[in-house]
């Protein structure tokens, strides 16, 4: 094969006079955005239109179901009348009527008043409003802007009072309650639906439009300086495509003359990691909210049914721990093409396996490949991602992996509860495994296999592992960043935050769009957290700030509990891990140079990862007994007081550099310096 066949990948390029330093850029600039912007928009006037469309059918529907619901109420008042009237109770003597109101505005709390009547409107027994306002209210012109909407029932069995009618008044924003308590749920899907579409917009116009035209202008650059060295290799079959390879063919023509071997020219497609994570975590997160039933179903005719779906998610768990370190070891030998359409496939058959199960046996099984499936593709994600970015941009595309999962936690559940609804659990396993399926398609074309370490690294020697666990500020990092940050995120934001809201009153959807702000916040911010940490190139200082807000957020939910305060605190978290989850790869990668320039990142990864998933199950069982020992809110108070201190020492410990370390890094400042 000739060199100018060979595709060729410079995941460290430098800065071109020509193109700008394209590799410090991990999302396309000018044009596309404005692209981006048009659909946007476009989407959000057809949602809006839509959804107006729906309102105005909902309430004329409501205002029949109202009026039906105010003539059974008219009816009940009505028949008490009567009784009374039959006994001999003089009409205006009767008592007890406002009580009755009362009751009945218990059950429908749309009621605003009733009224007894006569032929002249005089009003004889009033409740729920003052007689006046209610008179007030009766004469008023009758339309769709009043604030009221008026039933009357005749009483025609009334002896020797035909005259009278009970009049029932509900508040005509009933008509509008049902939409407004549906609008956080209107919402939620329109956002769903927007951010759908902007991974889709981004993905396509970013691989077929960014991408050739940045490699474009580099070649170009190139042929204008007389060099005939970078032939097009991006490739596209559309017009850009097509121009650049009669280029191609002049730079061929021209370069067998000058005596050059132009080799191909193209840059890594990092944005399709972002579809690619996206697609192996909402293969899975699809049928979490049916996960505890489906499995309790499947399991009851072995053991108990609570008992055996907690033991079919623990072993999931369990795998995914165990195989994130393990794989972490092998990426950089296997090459993360390899290792994503492994785990693609695993999860795939893990979760056709799951749909069909017929046992805990075998859903144990089954879940535990999916697991090992989900474990792979996300060290795999990683790696492409660390072998694709350098020091400038690494967690920028650390953040935009992250983005891709956390898009996937919102849109998932979402998703799948309503394929649950309709198609039943099984269909929405396998709805899951067809989206892993296509995700091992995708592999092929967004994930180059190009895109690996020079070469395997040799396996550590136990000297060098022990220096690299004996890394002061390593263990720092680790002990009070990574393993309070998932300690706090599954014990405050999955356990302790659905039952205090619950407990407090709140319904499972409120709580729902609580907990999915935290996805939210994450990624409308984790972007720009993560390109202010490139630019200052102090992870350590992100991790800090986000352990800040992660303790601040906690200690005003658990001094003040309260519904808006648990949003405040859950938005906080979401801004908190989105801030120091990417900077935390990035700063154990710096503090473990040494050990990484000699064996690699796998070793440094799989200490990393395990710790988090210890911290992760660490979280639950935390929360539960600080629950049984000082109550829900209590526990939130101490998680908060636990994360002030983590980060307290983190900010004291961290900065605590060796002399020899702290002279080195002084060096290579300088020397950064002195290049730009």
């Amino acid at each position: 094969m000739t060199p100018s066949a060979n595709p060729k990948i410079k995941p460290d390029t430098p800065a071109s006079p020509h193109g700008g330093n394209i590799r410090s850029r991990l999302f396309p600039k000018g044009t596309i955005w404005i692209l981006l912007l048009f659909s946007t928009i476009s989407l959000c006037i057809a949602l809006v239109g839509i959804s107006w469309r729906a309102a105005e059918l909902a309430r004329a529907d409501l205002q029949a179901e109202i009026r039906e619901k105010a003539e059974i109420e008219a009816r009940v008042l009505g028949e008490k009348i009567e009784n009374a009237l039959r006994l001999g109770i003089p009409l205006r003597e009767i008592v007890g009527f406002e009580a009755v109101v009362y009751q009945l505005r218990d059950g429908d709390p749309d009621l605003v008043f009733a009224a007894i009547t006569d032929m002249g409107g005089d009003i004889l027994h009033a409740g729920g409003l003052p007689s006046d306002e209610i008179a007030a209210a009766l004469t008023a012109p009758s339309g769709n802007d009043t604030a009221y909407i008026v039933t009357r029932l005749n009483l025609p069995r009334a002896e020797e009072h035909d005259d009278i009618e009970v009049v029932l008044g509900h508040a005509r924003a009933a008509l509008m309650r049902p939409v407004t308590d549906n609008l956080y749920d209107i919402a939620i899907i329109f956002i769903i639906t927007l951010a759908l579409s902007f991974e889709l917009m981004l993905l396509v116009l970013t691989v077929n439009v960014a991408l050739p035209v940045r490699v474009a202008r580099k070649v170009l650059g190139n042929v204008r300086d007389r060099k005939f060295t970078l032939l097009h290799g991006q490739s596209t079959h559309d017009e850009i495509g097509q121009f650049m390879e009669r280029i191609n063919s002049l730079i061929n023509t021209t370069a067998k003359k000058v005596g050059t071997h132009p080799q191909r020219e193209r840059e890594v497609k990092l944005i399709g990691v972002r579809m690619l994570a996206f697609m192996f975590v909402l293969a899975e997160e699809l049928a979490r909210p049916i996960m505890p039933a489906f499995f309790s179903q499947v399991t009851s005719h072995s053991i108990d049914g609570q008992l055996g779906a907690g033991v079919v998610m623990a072993v999931h768990l369990l795998m995914v721990a165990l195989a994130m370190p393990i794989c972490s070891l092998f990426q950089e030998q296997v090459g993360s093409l390899r290792m994503y359409l492994c785990g693609a496939f695993l999860a795939t058959l893990g979760l056709i396996g799951t749909a069909f199960a017929v046992g805990i046996w075998d859903l144990v099984l089954w879940r535990a490949l999916s697991g090992i499936g989900y474990a792979t593709t996300f060290v795999a994600c990683q790696s492409y991602v660390l072998d694709a970015t350098n020091d400038s941009n690494r967690t920028q595309g650390t953040a935009m992996m992250v983005s891709g999962i956390m898009l996937a936690d919102i849109c998932g559940p979402a998703i799948g509860g309503i394929v649950a609804g309709h198609f039943g659990p099984d269909m929405t396993f396998i709805a899951g495994a067809t989206i892993a399926f296509l995700a091992v398609l995708l592999a092929f074309f967004l994930m180059d296999n190009m895109v690996r370490g020079k070469t395997p690294p040799p396996v550590p020697t136990r000297a060098a592992l022990r220096a690299m666990l004996g890394n002061r500020r390593l263990q720092v990092l680790i002990l009070f960043a990574a393993i309070p940050a998932k300690l706090i995120l599954s014990g405050f934001l999955y356990y302790l935050t659905p039952m205090i809201l619950l407990q407090s009153g709140a319904t499972t959807a409120e709580t729902g769009r609580v907990i999915m702000l935290y996805g939210l916040v994450a990624i409308l911010t984790g972007w720009a957290a993560a390109k202010w940490t490139d630019k200052s190139q102090n992870e350590t200082r992100a991790v800090g700030i986000g352990g800040g807000l992660t303790a601040a957020g906690l200690l005003l939910a658990g001094w003040l509990p309260e519904y808006a305060l648990f949003a405040v605190a859950v938005a906080l978290l979401g801004l908190a891990q989105a801030t120091s989850i990417p900077a935390q790869l990035s700063a154990s990668l710096k503090l473990s140079k040494d050990f990484t320039k000699d064996h690699g990142t796998g070793p440094v990864l799989a200490v990393l990862r395990l710790a988090e998933r210890l911290g992760g199950a660490a979280g639950p069982l935390l929360a539960a007994g600080l629950t049984l020992l000082v109550g829900t809110t209590q526990a939130v108070l101490i998680f908060g007081v636990f994360a002030a201190v983590s980060v307290l020492c983190f900010e004291l410990l961290i900065g605590h550099v060796p002399p020899e370390q702290k002279s080195e890094q002084k060096s290579e400042q300088k020397a950064q310096g002195g290049t730009k």
